[in-house]
């Protein structure tokens, strides 16, 4: 990488993130959330006033189509990464932009594979007029998976918890957030006997999701 920009695919927010993959032992599946957005990435010096804008942008609120700072420490130099996106705010390479997947892993073949997320809260397409474009999004967050045979993840940038069916990728139940929850989701049996599934939805300066201070708690039927 050097001063004049590259590209990056997958780069800084590419394929798998932090949230990791979940795996169930007993049925022998794993799932694991990814994403394809391509990232422009090269140095500047530290002493570029340019630099010093992008350090105010920063501290104003990072999004993820600002250019972001990485510090290069004992050197001249920054290292700036950025969304590399389009004229409409989509990223330059042919959407879906993020997809769940389902592992087996005895035989290690993909058992299916669903788009995540859509363009609701990205004002991409016309979404901003309330139209959910299946276009799958940029996502933060894991899955988690449920003796019952659910995978549960929230992690879009459409601020959504869902549910799928673990054998056939079909989104069974979904729930629509007061704020994105780039988190990992939890699991608990309460006092009463019910399963409850947690997840907290705070936002992502990042992503662009709505900010919040949320956990919430939902109940699965009872048996």
């Amino acid at each position: 990488m050097g001063l004049k920009p590259i590209i990056g695919h997958p780069a800084f927010d590419g394929v798998t993130d932090w949230g990791g993959a979940a795996v169930d032992p007993v049925r022998g599946i794993m799932t694991v959330n990814t994403m394809e957005m391509p990232f422009k990435l090269w140095l500047m010096r530290r002493d570029d006033p340019r630099v010093a804008k992008l350090m105010r942008q920063k501290q104003g609120g990072e999004n993820a189509m600002q250019a972001q700072l990485q510090t290069q420490y004992n050197t001249p130099y920054v290292a700036v990464v950025k969304a590399w996106v389009g004229i409409f705010g989509a990223p330059c390479v042919a959407p879906p932009w993020g997809h769940l997947t389902a592992v087996d892993l005895a035989t290690r073949r993909i058992m299916w594979r669903q788009v995540l997320g859509t363009a609701r809260d990205t004002g991409l397409f016309g979404s901003h007029l309330g139209i959910p474009l299946k276009t799958g999004v940029p996502n933060l967050g894991g899955s988690i998976i449920t003796a019952g045979g659910l995978a549960f993840i929230g992690a879009t940038t459409d601020q959504y918890l869902r549910a799928y069916d673990l054998r056939t990728g079909e989104v069974v139940w979904k729930a629509r957030l007061p704020a994105g929850a780039q988190a990992t989701p939890m699991t608990y049996r309460g006092r009463d006997g019910r399963q409850y599934v947690v997840i907290t939805a705070g936002g992502h300066g990042a992503l662009g999701t709505r900010y919040g201070d949320y956990t919430m708690a939902f109940a699965l039927p009872r048996t």
